[in-house]
């Protein structure tokens, strides 16, 4: 075998390298590529120089060229190689979600699954009825799935601590916080004063290790609070909160669907807390694919959601896209 050195390889003469293996002629494989035989009997000789092999040899009383042992393995490999190399470097096809068969693959918390998930779902059965969705808890291992392209998209919040390389991120929606409480809590009047806020026991989501309402707030004001419980998921608290005295301070999005939901209080909290911020996380890999984009687009261009989140996220894009 030779010391080829595929660096040194002018793929214009791959074409030409199938065409002599297939037919096993210089005449036929000029015919084949459209090219004068003198053309191919050129390519011919610049490839026996790069592969160090004479590749086609003639064979008494043989009707064409015989291959080398090395040109039939070649014509084992290199069709199915140059098809992959086609498909890599064409332009991709127009996405059209209404036929697409295509599965997006989703990490992020419930905050997504509760907020957002029923408007996706509709969007879907309406503008691209034969895509599928699979959703995964958010992990650091599922971030690490994200920058590889082996996931879609991630849904988080900036409470997430993310490190992984090789991610875009973009913000879609910031969510102001309220305190849910039930009905008839007997320490809440019609207002919440903070020193009842502080008072109280309080539920608190912690998601992978990361509070979701940071208690630097807490810290700047020289103020501490219990914690009766923390919970990893978002409607959690909302359910601890129906059945104790205890309060929860979270994103006012959830909140208006805990009211709807379990009849919850929804009230303003009486310290002034940071908006969370949802942003969407999606590899480099697939800045270019054309589905992909699509997809991200669905939340980032303001197409699925609430009213209200839409609105902010058309207003974000505008405003990045005036900043580039």
């Amino acid at each position: 075998m030779s010391d080829f050195d595929g660096r040194t390889l002018n793929l214009n003469l791959l074409p030409a390298l199938e065409a002599l293996l297939v037919e096993r002629s210089v005449s036929a494989a000029a015919r084949r590529m459209r090219v004068t035989q003198s053309a191919m009997s050129h390519s011919l000789a610049k490839l026996r120089e790069l592969f160090g092999d004479p590749l086609l040899v003639a064979v008494p009383g043989a009707r064409g060229l015989a291959l080398t042992s090395r040109a039939a393995h070649l014509l084992e490999t290199l069709p199915s190689a140059l098809e992959q190399l086609r498909e890599a470097i064409a332009t991709p096809e127009p996405f059209d979600p209404r036929e697409s068969k295509q599965v997006f693959r989703i990490a992020t918390v419930d905050y997504f699954e509760i907020v957002m998930l029923p408007y996706l779902l509709r969007y879907l059965a309406e503008k691209a009825p034969k895509v599928s969705l699979e959703i995964q808890r958010v992990s650091p291992a599922a971030l690490t799935s994200l920058a590889a392209g082996e996931l879609d998209l991630a849904l988080v919040g900036t409470t997430l601590p993310v490190s992984v390389a090789g991610l875009r991120r973009a913000t879609y929606y910031r969510d102001p916080f309220a305190v849910l409480a039930r009905k008839d809590h007997p320490a809440i009047g019609r207002r919440l004063d903070l020193e009842t806020y502080l008072s109280l026991s309080h539920v608190l989501v912690d998601i992978e290790g990361s509070a979701t309402l940071s208690e630097g707030v807490f810290a700047r004001l020289g103020k501490t609070r219990h914690i009766a419980l923390r919970v990893p998921h978002f409607f959690s608290a909302p359910l601890a909160v129906s059945c104790s005295d205890h309060i929860t301070t979270m994103v006012s999005t959830i909140a208006a669907r805990a009211h709807e939901l379990l009849g919850l209080r929804v009230l303003k909290p009486p310290i002034a807390f940071p908006p969370s911020e949802s942003i969407a996380l999606w590899s480099r890999r697939h800045d270019g694919d054309p589905s992909r984009q699509w997809f991200r687009d669905l939340f980032l261009a303001g197409h699925v959601g609430p009213p209200h989140v839409r609105r902010f996220a058309r207003l974000q894009r505008a405003a990045d896209l005036g900043r580039t």
